[in-house]
C-alpha cells in the first residue's frame, strides 16, 4: 500500500507510447509505486544521456513524477537503435524482440524492491515481469496497446520471419494467460480480445486523452469558400497498417476531379512509402514532411481541412482526439478506434476498412464542401472535449483501484 492508504502499482513499458500518462494519473491517485521504462522519464535521467545520442531522445519531454520513484534501463533503446542503423527491417524487428525481453527480465528480476500490489507491464516485455509477480502475490494488468494478435494476423499480417512471429506469438499468449487483466485502449480493441475467447470481465477498454491546450485551433477570420485550396492531412507512418496505399489510390481519383487540393504526409516512413514514388513523379499534388514532434504536429493540423486516417488496424490512434480538439473534421476507417469519439457528418465520418471507393467518395465531398468543413469545428472540440489526458488519469487509477 502507499503512504495514503492507495494501493501501490508499478507501471514498467520499455519505450513510452501512453505509459508515462498511466504513471502520471496513478501518482496524482497516490497510486504510483514506481515507473520504470526504457527511455528517459525525468530531467535528471535525461542530463546522463550521451551527447551524441541526446537528438533521439529529444521527443521525450520530462514527466512530472516523483523522481525516486522513477527507473531507467537504457540497453532497451540502445540496442533498438543499434538494430535500425545496422540491420535490415527483419534484423531490426528481431533486435526489437529482444530488446523487450531483455527490459522485461530486467525488471522482474528488480520486482520484489518496486513494493506493490500490483504491476501494469506492456505487451512482449511483460512475461517474466507477470512470473515474478505471481510469485509474490501481485495482481498482473497487462498493458495491450493493439489488438489481440490473431485479429492483426486476420487483417494485414506480418512482415516478421515465421520463425520471429511464431516466438512473438508464443509471448503475448503467455502474457495473456498469466495476466489477471487486459487493458485496452478501445472499445474496439477490447473486442478482439473478447472474439479471441478471452472472458469479459478480465478485459478492459480505457480510451487516451488528447493535450487540448496544445492542440487547439487558432483564432483566425473566416476565409472565403474555395481560397487558398484544400489541404487532407495523414498523420502517422507511411505504412499498409495505417491504409497508406488505400488513401493514394482515393487521392488520385480525388484529385482529378478537384485540381486545388493537396495531401500532406507527416510522419515517419514506412512499408507503403515507395509507392509514393509513383504520384511524385507524375507531379501529384502531395507533399511529404517527414516526421515531426507534437508542437509540430499541433501546427499541421491548424493547417488541415480534414485529417484522413483509413487503417486496416489501429487500435485507438491518437491523432484523431489531437485533430478534432484542433476543430479538424476526421475522416476514419471502421478499424480506427478512436471512432468511438466521430459522430457522423458533426466531426467527422466513418467509412469501410479496406475500400478504396468509398474513401474517395467521401474525400471528394470534402473537397467540394469546405464551408461546411469549416461549420464543423465547434462540434470537433466538443466531441474532444471528453478525452483529455486528466479524463484517462480519473478513468485509469478508478479501474484499477476497482481491480486491485
Amino acid at each position: 500500500m502507499t503512504d495514503g492508504g492507495q494501493p501501490a502499482v508499478l507501471v514498467t513499458h520499455p519505450g513510452r507510447q501512453h505509459s508515462h500518462q498511466a504513471a502520471v494519473g496513478l501518482a496524482r491517485a497516490g497510486m504510483l509505486a514506481g515507473y520504470w521504462a526504457g527511455v528517459p522519464a525525468v530531467a535528471a535521467q535525461a542530463a546522463r544521456v550521451p551527447v551524441g545520442l541526446r537528438r533521439r531522445f529529444a521527443r521525450y519531454a520530462p514527466v512530472d513524477l516523483p523522481a525516486q520513484r522513477v527507473r531507467w534501463f537504457p540497453v532497451t533503446p540502445g540496442l533498438r537503435r543499434l538494430g535500425d542503423a545496422l540491420l535490415p527491417a527483419r534484423g531490426a524487428a528481431r533486435v526489437d524482440f529482444w530488446a523487450c525481453r531483455l527490459f522485461d527480465r530486467w525488471a522482474a528480476g528488480a520486482l520484489p524492491a518496486a513494493k506493490a500490489r500490483a504491476v501494469i507491464a506492456c505487451e512482449i516485455s511483460a512475461l517474466d515481469t507477470f512470473r515474478a509477480a505471481k510469485r509474490l502475490g501481485m495482481t498482473a494488468i497487462l498493458d495491450a496497446p493493439s489488438l489481440h494478435h490473431a485479429a492483426q494476423d486476420r487483417l494485414h499480417g506480418t512482415t516478421d520471419r515465421p520463425a520471429l512471429h511464431r516466438r512473438i506469438v508464443a509471448v503475448k499468449e503467455a502474457e495473456i494467460a498469466l495476466a489477471d487483466h487486459v487493458l485496452t485502449v478501445s472499445e474496439l480493441a477490447r473486442q478482439t480480445y473478447l472474439d479471441a475467447g478471452v472472458p469479459a470481465a478480465r478485459v478492459h477498454a480505457v480510451a487516451l486523452g488528447a493535450d487540448l491546450a496544445l492542440f487547439a485551433p487558432e483564432e483566425e477570420e473566416e476565409e472565403e469558400e474555395g481560397k487558398g485550396g484544400f489541404t487532407f492531412l495523414f498523420a502517422g507512418a507511411t505504412i499498409h497498417r495505417k491504409g497508406f496505399d488505400l488513401l493514394l489510390a482515393a487521392f488520385e481519383r480525388v484529385a482529378a476531379a478537384a485540381p486545388d487540393v493537396r495531401l500532406r504526409v507527416v510522419g515517419p516512413r514506412g512499408d507503403a512509402a515507395p509507392l509514393l514514388a509513383r504520384y511524385l513523379r507524375a507531379r501529384a499534388p502531395i507533399e511529404v514532411a517527414g516526421p515531426t514532434d507534437q508542437p509540430g504536429l499541433a501546427a499541421e493540423l491548424r493547417r488541415a481541412g480534414c485529417l484522413v486516417l483509413p487503417s486496416r488496424n489501429d487500435s485507438y490512434a491518437m491523432v484523431v482526439p489531437e485533430a478534432l480538439a484542433s476543430g479538424v473534421p476526421v475522416l476514419v476507417s471502421a478499424m480506427v478506434g478512436a471512432k468511438e469519439l466521430v459522430r457522423e457528418g458533426e466531426s467527422g465520418w466513418i467509412v469501410p476498412a479496406g475500400e478504396v471507393a468509398p474513401l474517395a467518395e467521401r474525400m471528394l465531398w470534402c473537397a467540394r464542401h469546405r464551408a461546411e468543413l469549416r461549420g464543423m469545428r465547434a462540434a470537433c472540440r466538443r466531441a474532444a472535449a471528453a478525452a483529455t489526458w486528466e479524463a484517462y488519469h480519473e478513468r485509469l487509477a478508478a479501474l484499477v483501484r476497482g481491480l486491485v
